[in-house]
C-alpha cells in the first residue's frame, strides 16, 4: 500500500490499526520507492538546471558550467 502512495490513515484502517504505531513499526522502504525517489529528484534536478540554463548559459562555476553545456547537447 505504501508503494501505491496510499495514505497512512486509510492504510491504518484497511488493516484494523487504531493509530500508526504499528504501520510505523512494520513499514519498510523497498527498492521501488527508492528508486520512485530517485526518479523524482532527478525529473526536479534536470528542470532546474533547464530553468538555470534559460536564464543564461554559462556560469563562472566550473562544475555548473559543465553541467550546462551537457544538458545543451
Amino acid at each position: 500500500m505504501v508503494e501505491l502512495g496510499t495514505s497512512a490513515i486509510l492504510m491504518d484502517t484497511q488493516m484494523g490499526h487504531e493509530d500508526g504505531s504499528v504501520q510505523a513499526r512494520y513499514s519498510h522502504i523497498t527498492q521501488t520507492m527508492s528508486a520512485h525517489l530517485l526518479d523524482g529528484l532527478t525529473t526536479l534536478w534536470t528542470a532546474a538546471l533547464d530553468e538555470r540554463r534559460r536564464i543564461h548559459p554559462h556560469s563562472p562555476v566550473t562544475v555548473l558550467d559543465r553541467l550546462l553545456r551537457e544538458r545543451a547537447s
